[in-house]
């Protein structure tokens, strides 16, 4: 697998001129050379596969990437790195500019090959999911699904954002996730218009809405779910803008298919809030890619650029926020299946929940 993918990046490379390209990021070096370690890089040229590291990795390297060439930097990143492209004469080395930091680039900048920038070059390709990458996504969600399950049965007025939050998170570490997927997100009461309204000491109170945004990683992949609860009776409006909100997720994932651009996507939710008088209340983009890391390329909004193909993962989470009343968020995690029609990955309920 890994060789389908280092051939359809030097295609790539081809296209772009480039004789080389470099790996800052660590979620595409995992993707292109199997390597976990905390530390390294790796460059890709038409003929070559070099893996930048130092002792400390050696042995893990003959595991997880034996065909590659293993160039000791002895903790010196970028000389190492000028020196091999001398060494195999490579002229144009690719490099991923949202990874690179001004003082790599700097050293880099001072060798002998000529950088040139890119964007979502390798992103692109991790769009495209393998049915073992979505098994494990499937499994992340799996766990998520359980979870939410769980503290429905848990939750209780007097308890504290953290608290919640806290056994969110340890739930699903104890029935199979690896690690958490990002600081779970509980957001009660008013706090729930907040968007990334992270866990807080505030103590749930009776008659609340309750925003729970979490997610877990199995085997380096990733879920990532929402939703919204009320705690005893709520304002009406707040019950008014769930509905509002889950029929526009609906409507958003219903049109999911094989072809359609991802900004019409977007443009199906939104419209449908703002046809309900709540599109200012809106205030993010309708979803992400999903994969080896929660928010990866592409994005669902007005700038998208990409279409949806099959075997893409992503989600659909649209929201609306009340300032100083309380919000809702409802989010999915959706596969396109071979036939082009999206399935879901995630399967908590999501009509009104009212403990």
């Amino acid at each position: 697998m890994t060789n389908n993918r280092i051939e359809k990046l030097r295609e790539t490379m081809q296209e772009m001129n480039l004789d080389s390209f470099l790996l800052n990021s660590k979620a595409n070096r995992f993707y292109m050379t199997g390597f976990t370690g905390t530390y390294g890089q790796a460059i890709i040229s038409q003929t070559g596969k070099y893996i930048i590291a130092d002792g400390r990795y050696f042995e893990q390297l003959k595991t997880q990437s034996p065909d590659f060439e293993v160039v000791d930097n002895q903790m010196r990143m970028e000389p190492t790195i000028n020196n091999l492209l001398q060494r195999e004469n490579l002229k144009r080395l690719g490099i991923e500019s949202i990874e690179m930091n001004v003082e790599e680039y700097l050293a880099l900048n001072d060798g002998a090959s000529k950088l040139v920038p890119t964007t979502n070059v390798i992103e692109k390709q991790r769009m495209i999911k393998d049915p073992d990458e979505r098994q494990k996504i499937a499994k992340a969600g799996q766990i998520s699904d359980e979870t939410f399950v769980h503290i429905l049965d848990y939750i209780k007025p007097g308890m504290t954002e953290k608290q919640v939050a806290n056994e969110i998170d340890q739930y699903g570490l104890n029935h199979g996730a690896d690690a958490t997927a990002f600081e779970t997100i509980v957001a009660s009461g008013t706090r729930s218009a907040l968007p990334h309204g992270h866990a807080s000491n505030k103590v749930i109170q009776n008659n609340e809405m309750i925003i729970f945004d979490f997610g877990f990683m199995v085997d380096r992949y990733y879920s990532d779910i929402t939703r919204t609860i009320s705690l005893g009776k709520v304002d009406p409006q707040l019950k008014e803008i769930y509905q509002v909100t889950l029929d526009a997720q609906k409507k958003a994932i219903s049109n999911c298919r094989n072809g359609v651009p991802m900004k019409n996507i977007d443009a199906i939710a939104r419209d449908y809030i703002t046809e309900k008088g709540y599109g200012k209340e809106f205030l993010h983009g309708t979803g992400h890619g999903l994969g080896l890391t929660v928010h990866e390329y592409p994005l669902f909004n007005a700038d998208s650029e990409e279409n949806l193909q099959n075997n893409m993962t992503f989600t659909v989470e649209p929201g609306i926020y009340l300032a100083g009343k309380g919000g809702v968020r409802i989010e999915d995690d959706i596969w396109i299946n071979d036939e082009g029609e999206p399935e879901l990955m995630t399967h908590s309920p999501k009509e009104w929940i009212e403990l």
